[in-house]
């Protein structure tokens, strides 16, 4: 089963980099909604996984005999429920054009239709923002993070034009809790881990940027690759590791140029971490206020765990 990902289509649902299918959720206050059925929840995942492993297997994507795992860590994962056109930031110079929305989702209970652009979302213009270092529209950027960043309940408000008419309209995002995840594939499946549990580092979510803190990417622990470099959570052995951590600081909140920005030392620091099992650790950098004029040895930001939550890990 091959799946298609037309690459000028953006699905405003902010999830993990690989999905296995849609399961049925039963959501709170809503009667019609699938009962929960774990024999037909696991029928359907094996289902899925198998189809999905069987394609990547075909293509040679993956080898028995190499270990790949993902291990991803509960989340809230928060739903607009709509396709825009991020085709190029040309296209978007007026805002992000909506290609099509999810039947019941947020975005149509708050009226967005197809055909409508989006100008705006939570008084940011989606406007003229141009194209990042990959050449894809800034404004789907925005969107995006805006849509991730929103606390559960919050509310989500967004400039809409249709045809000459334009309008404001808000609302909560829909949002649901996915469950841990752990996948292992190939050599590692059948190899049995230390005895003393396991712990994680997340750079999953958005820190608050009311506590000056940004997104962070862990480069390295103890000087090796963590993982995969789409992943968002690194599983560890308990005890004590040196992470390498970069800033993802938006230009906006800093008052020197890339030049200074990306020299030697300045953007990459260590930080020790002191991992306990059954625990993920989340990962920020926090942008110091006092000092966003010096980028001399990175005196602008410093790594910090920002969140320490209690989860299981095997």
């Amino acid at each position: 089963m091959t799946r298609l990902h037309h690459p000028s289509l953006l699905r405003l649902c902010i999830v993990s980099t690989l999905a296995l299918g849609a399961l049925p959720v039963a959501a709170q206050g809503d009667s019609a909604a699938t009962p929960y059925d774990a024999a037909a929840t696991q029928l359907r995942l094996r289902e899925e996984l198998r189809a999905l492993m069987l394609d990547l297997a075909a293509s040679g994507a993956i080898d028995e005999q190499r270990a790949l795992e993902i291990d991803e860590p509960a989340r809230r994962v928060n739903d607009l429920g709509l396709l825009v056109d991020s085709s190029s930031a040309e296209r978007a110079r007026d805002g992000l054009r909506v290609l099509a929305v999810t039947p019941g989702g947020t975005a149509e209970r708050l009226g967005v239709r197809g055909g409508d652009v989006l100008v705006s979302v939570n008084d940011r213009s989606l406007a003229s923002l141009g194209a990042d270092a990959a050449g894809q529209p800034k404004a789907a950027q925005l969107l995006r993070d805006s849509v991730a960043s929103v606390p559960d309940g919050d509310a989500l408000a967004l400039g809409v034009r249709r045809n000459d008419r334009t309008f404001a309209v808000s609302g909560p995002v829909a949002s649901v809790r996915v469950p841990a995840v752990r996948l292992t594939v190939g050599a590692a499946a059948s190899a049995t881990g230390g005895t003393g549990g396991c712990g994680r580092i997340s750079v999953f979510g958005s820190p608050p940027r009311s506590e000056n803190l940004h997104e962070a990417k862990l480069v390295a622990v103890d000087g090796r690759l963590p993982g995969p470099t789409d992943a968002t959570s690194f599983r560890l052995e308990p005890g004590t590791h040196i992470l390498t951590v970069g800033e993802g600081i938006e230009a906006r909140y800093l008052s020197f140029n890339e030049r200074l920005r990306n020299a030697p030392g300045n953007r990459y620091k260590t930080l020790s971490v002191d991992v306990a099992p059954g625990t993920t650790y989340f990962l920020a950098a926090r942008l110091n206020p006092d000092k966003i004029t010096e980028a001399k040895d990175g005196a602008y930001w410093d790594p910090v765990i920002w969140k320490e939550v209690a989860e299981s890990c095997h």
